[in-house]
């Protein structure tokens, strides 16, 4: 009798510790948060780059991904984000459906589903690929203090970085200083130099001619190693002759007319669409359509100071329109009708006192407005163009990993002790264990 008291208290015991166990372990676990990546080449692991700066980031980091609520790509934002929450725990993810909130994507210039935004230190940056090089480019620029100054010319009927009139620049000038920019105006008729912190100075289509001491300002401050963003838009005189006086790209006659846009939905055939971008530093991993309202096609000469490059051109089945845009329209080359692909902007450098000048001048001012800002990815794309402009493009490169443990490649010897084992040897144990077991305590 006392045996089979002992037995059961055993039994007891034994049940009773495991439960502990299985609590304590419960707790731990709710405690600590310990995770091992066993994959050959880290896949799931951030590279050390990335994690070097997280921990250079302090404070909270904002991610709100605009995805919509039945998206499986919600599970994957999770999944990814998640690897930076394991080394940040600060890090906030929010998921905002652009179908159900379209007002709140339009607010913050949402272009397509699945765009990310991050949020830290009052600043934002938008991403819209999904990978750690991005990701980590992103936080290591919102992290960083900028004392750019960009500084709008004023004066002569120019778009107004500051404005809210339709043709105005003043939406994209209120993104730049959510990037951490400072934006001001300036006027050379009574400011005769650009302050000395301005990093770039913005002429976007000027109506009224420039008085000649503006222009030799202008001049000197080219002289001087500035950067400058050149806007001009068809048939503008004004900006036609300072294009050419300032960096010698000449702008070929009439408006852009691209037959490409009728198959996007677009009806009005003088908006050029840009879906490829040549291979340059200010459009470095740039991916988005942009398009582009009453665009003139511009030109540059053989020989030239500058390092040129085309960076923004049209595709096949487009033209320098020079006549009437209502009705059918047709190209005519004896009308001096180029056939595209056309090039609307060309990025201008040159090395000067031991720094890099950049100059970037596009036929275009329209698609930085107010009015055509939120089409498809202009925002995106005047973000780009200005980072490269003033110097921030100096991003990390972190290389994709190529997996090449994904699958698991046996023998067939392999395959057959794998499958004898699971199918009788491992149910025979099991069953001889049970026998066994029932064996010793029939005789006790």
């Amino acid at each position: 009798m006392m045996t089979w008291i002992t037995s059961r208290l055993n039994d007891l015991l034994f049940y009773l510790l495991m439960v502990i166990t299985l609590l304590l372990l419960a707790w731990l676990s709710g405690r600590y948060d310990r995770q091992w990546d066993w994959t050959q080449q880290g896949s799931n692991s951030l590279n050390p780059i990335s994690v070097d700066i997280l921990q250079r980031t302090p404070g909270p980091l904002g991610v709100t991904a605009y995805v919509g609520e039945t998206s499986s790509l919600r599970d994957r934002v999770r999944r990814f984000v998640a690897r930076y929450q394991n080394l940040k725990p600060d890090i906030e993810l929010t998921f905002i459906d652009p179908l159900r909130q379209p007002d709140e994507a339009r607010r913050q210039g949402i272009s397509l589903s699945g765009e990310i935004l991050l949020s830290y230190n009052q600043r934002e940056e938008h991403i819209q690929q999904l990978d750690e090089e991005q990701f980590t480019n992103a936080i290591l620029r919102l992290g960083q203090s900028s004392t750019h100054w960009i500084a709008g010319l004023t004066g002569h009927g120019e778009r107004d970085l500051l404005g809210k009139a339709n043709h105005d620049l003043g939406e994209f000038g209120a993104s730049l200083k959510q990037q951490g920019y400072q934006v001001i105006g300036l006027d050379l008729a009574t400011t005769p130099t650009p302050p000395d912190n301005t990093a770039l100075l913005v002429i976007a289509s000027p109506l009224r001619p420039l008085l000649s001491g503006e222009v030799v300002r202008l001049h000197d401050y080219l002289e001087s190693g500035g950067n400058m963003l050149l806007l001009s838009d068809p048939e503008s005189q004004v900006s036609q002759s300072l294009m050419q006086e300032l960096t010698g790209i000449e702008q070929l006659p009439g408006t852009i007319v691209d037959a490409n846009v009728k198959e996007l939905g677009i009806d009005n055939p003088a908006v050029a669409v840009v879906p490829k971008y040549t291979s340059h530093a200010a459009t470095q991993g740039f991916s988005l359509l942009s398009l582009f309202p009453q665009s003139a096609a511009l030109t540059t000469a053989d020989k030239s100071e500058w390092q040129i490059a085309p960076i923004l051109q049209t595709l096949d089945r487009s033209w320098n329109e020079t006549g009437s845009l209502t009705g059918d329209i047709e190209r005519d080359p004896l009308a001096g009708e180029e056939a595209g692909p056309l090039t609307i902007a060309y990025a201008l450098s040159r090395q000067h006192n031991n720094k890099m000048q950049r100059v970037l001048v596009i036929g275009d001012g329209d698609f930085l407005s107010n009015s055509f800002l939120n089409n498809a990815g202009n925002l995106d794309l005047g973000h780009s163009l200005c980072r490269w402009l003033v110097g921030d493009d100096r991003l990390i490169g972190i290389p994709a990993v190529q997996a090449n443990d994904l699958e698991l490649h046996l023998s067939k010897l392999a395959i057959g002790i794998i499958g004898l084992g699971s199918l009788i040897v491992l149910p025979l144990l099991l069953l001889l264990t049970g026998g066994i077991m029932t064996w010793r305590r029939n005789r006790a």
